[in-house]
């Protein structure tokens, strides 16, 4: 009877091992953030994304662990802009941009598929190059096509005219009106595949991060990834800077108004006592 109840003992606590091992290698972990593929012996593939458990058969399929969060992607771009002089002729502007761009897998089991094999194939350092020299090129074309004052903020940038990094005085006879209506279309005017690549943009688009968009989304599909935003850091210019150095100046060289001044204050009139 001892025996009886050892055996079935026994047999209960390796059941109760047994089983547990036999489960987790038919159903895996998915971590939040990861898609796993899993890939059949007849040729199909199934695409589980964490948070979750991927069913795999030992011997029968192969798994493979694909990262779903987002890449950031520093950019720093040197280029000219579309900038013209008041006679329309090309007068470009070196600028200097700080960027970081964000990337991640597409959404579609052909994107995730895509990504697998041509993107997440590659070693850490050459996926890292291939981001930075594609979004790179993709900015410097939209550099082209923008002028100085909408990579600078509409609100903020003052105005620029062509040759000088202030504004010139106005001559006799010109009105005021007439000189900052230049500078408006100064600042309004772009190429036509500028004007072609922000059509449908809304109202709080940057029209760099539209453009680069633009121009990127199909090498990006060709990798398997898609462009989700662009943040910029900093945007730099001789000509910006030089309008600020001005300002800062014009500030210097103000007269400060002292309450000791001439007016506002008594004059003292002058007597002689009589005799």
């Amino acid at each position: 009877m001892t025996q009886t109840l050892i055996i079935v003992a026994a047999v209960l606590v390796g059941v109760l091992g047994v089983i547990p091992l036999i489960v987790s290698s038919f159903l895996r972990n998915v971590d939040a953030g990861t898609i796993r593929m899993v890939s059949w012996l007849q040729g199909s593939t199934v695409i589980y994304r964490g948070p979750g458990k991927s069913k795999e058969v030992p011997l029968l399929t192969t798994g493979t662990t694909l990262s779903s969060k987002a890449i950031n992607v520093d950019l720093d771009i040197t280029d000219q802009t579309a900038d013209l002089d008041r006679n329309g002729t090309p007068q470009p502007i070196k600028v200097r941009i700080l960027a970081s761009a964000i990337v991640s897998v597409g959404d579609t089991d052909t994107l995730i598929k895509t990504a697998a094999n041509r993107f997440f194939s590659k070693e850490t350092a050459d996926q890292e190059n291939i981001l930075i020299d594609l979004l790179s090129s993709s900015a410097r074309r939209a550099i082209n096509l923008l002028t100085h004052d909408q990579l600078f903020s509409a609100k903020t940038a003052p105005p620029l005219y062509p040759g000088a990094g202030h504004r010139p005085e106005l001559a006799a006879g010109t009105s005021q009106r007439t000189d900052l209506q230049i500078a408006a279309d100064q600042s309004m005017a772009m190429s036509r595949g500028a004007e072609a690549a922000l059509q449908g943009m809304e109202d709080d688009d940057d029209p760099l991060a539209v453009i680069i968009r633009k121009a990127c989304s199909r090498e990006l599909t060709d990798l398997g990834l898609i462009f989700n935003s662009l943040n910029i850091k900093v945007v730099q210019s001789e000509v910006a800077n030089h309008a600020v150095v001005s300002r800062r100046r014009k500030r210097r060289q103000m007269p400060i108004s002292s309450p000791h001044s001439r007016r506002g204050v008594p004059r003292m009139r002058s007597w002689k006592r009589s005799a």
